[in-house]
């Protein structure tokens, strides 16, 4: 059986080869080229493997993505991919990295056998690594790497700023092009993942509502106060645990899921969380799928938000409390996101104050608007952006941004993308 499959496929594998040779010398229109362009097509959405393997660049470490964002990956005939999986393959236990070869739609050639593309599923669930580095950022802060083991490769999705000390993730950095705007859908949220960070201390228990409201009361001195402000999740009144870079802010599946190291997240107000910032991280795939261009983003925190206690001082917030003396975990006073297309030396700054309890927009316009607000100007933000009660936004030049912030020294963006 195996050698039938194998000569069908070389007869079609030549068919396309000797499709394309013709191709070469003999002109036509471009929806006539199409039609031979790619011989093989898998859609990310309902024709991956489960559990998913890495998709890689051959030998590389590189991930292979659709050229566009109509979530279609597309190969020639004869075109190879490397899938990894970190405990072997369903049809192969004993191999964690293969190479497949397209030859037609969704079949693809490994080890002289012809397999859907459906059929190179792992053995379970790809599991991502943060690992720390020696390279320093914002005082004593130090990058950590999150990617995936691939022998002695390590493709990687993210570089965070943290603060082992304060707990703080300073900034995020990583990247778009067209194909980020056509994400894998409908993949299943999973656990939030520690490490062998926070030593100690339980990062998930700091974000349930009940222990919110009593840090809170701590801090504030005030029980009926901390209960007006964290009330439950039916109303959006409480601290979520905020991505930092967006889940689909990725492509495929097991990257999304690399995104829940709490080493992405800030404490974060759930409305503003679900108002004006997501449809900031929304917009902004949107906008570099819409210019075809290719962006370095930055997304980070800043400061941490204060509360008005019964005698009406402002206290700063921490989910990480105690009246020893312990300061950890701040919920940030503001998220940013920084677009810079690197190309043509452009970007913008996507800002959002958090505290969703703040009741002047005069206020806010004076305290936390830290530039020239040029939010007026982009119309490509489906956003209410001086709605209050989902967090109020605003948009600036870079270079006058982080001037005001200290955050990313190095960076000089002098031209303004919008």
């Amino acid at each position: 059986m195996k050698v039938c499959l194998w000569l069908i496929s070389t007869l079609i594998l030549g068919s396309l080869i000797e499709a394309r040779e013709i191709l070469k010398e003999t002109p036509l229109k471009q929806t006539e080229w199409n039609k031979f362009a790619s011989a093989c097509s898998v859609n990310i959405n309902t024709q991956l493997p489960i559990p998913q393997p890495l998709i890689m660049v051959p030998g590389t470490d590189q991930f292979r993505y659709p050229a566009s964002d109509d979530r279609l990956l597309q190969l020639q005939a004869g075109e190879t991919l490397e899938l990894a999986c970190g405990n072997g393959f369903n049809i192969n236990p004993n191999k964690n990295s293969i190479i497949v070869s397209c030859v037609s739609d969704t079949t693809f050639n490994f080890d002289s056998t012809m397999y859907e593309f459906r059929e190179f599923s792992c053995t379970r669930n790809v599991a991502s690594t943060a690992r720390r580095t020696n390279q320093a950022c914002e005082g004593s802060a130090v990058i950590i790497e999150i990617g995936f083991e691939v022998d002695t490769r390590f493709p990687k999705i993210l570089d965070v700023c943290h603060n082992e000390a304060t707990f703080e993730n300073h900034w995020v950095k990583h990247e778009f092009h067209r194909s980020h705007n056509g994400f894998q859908t409908g993949v299943p949220r999973p656990s939030w993942i520690q490490g062998s960070f926070y030593p100690g201390i339980p990062v998930n228990t700091l974000y349930t509502i009940n222990r919110q409201r009593e840090t809170i009361a701590t801090i504030l001195n005030s029980q009926s106060f901390a209960d007006q402000l964290v009330q439950d999740v039916s109303t959006g009144v409480y601290m979520a645990r905020g991505h930092i870079a967006s889940r689909t802010d990725y492509i495929y599946g097991t990257q999304q899921n690399a995104t829940f190291w709490f080493l992405n997240a800030a404490p974060q107000w759930q409305n503003f969380n679900d108002g004006n910032w997501l449809r900031i991280e929304n917009s902004a795939r949107s906008f570099v799928a819409s210019r075809n261009i290719r962006v370095t983003v930055y997304g980070g925190t800043y400061g941490v938000h204060t509360q008005t206690d019964p005698n009406g001082d402002q206290q700063p917030i921490f989910l990480n409390f105690d009246s020893d003396g312990t300061r950890r975990l701040p919920s940030p006073l503001l998220f940013y996101k920084i677009l810079h297309d690197e190309t043509n030396k452009a970007g913008i700054v996507l800002v959002g104050v958090n505290d969703i309890h703040l009741e002047s927009v005069q206020h806010v316009e004076d305290n936390y608007v830290l530039c020239e607000d040029i939010g007026d100007k982009i119309n490509w933000i489906n956003w209410d952006r001086k709605n209050l009660a989902l967090g109020y936004s605003y948009a600036c030049e870079v270079n006058a941004f982080l001037k005001q912030i200290g955050h990313l020294a190095e960076l000089d963006i002098p031209n303004l993308l919008i």
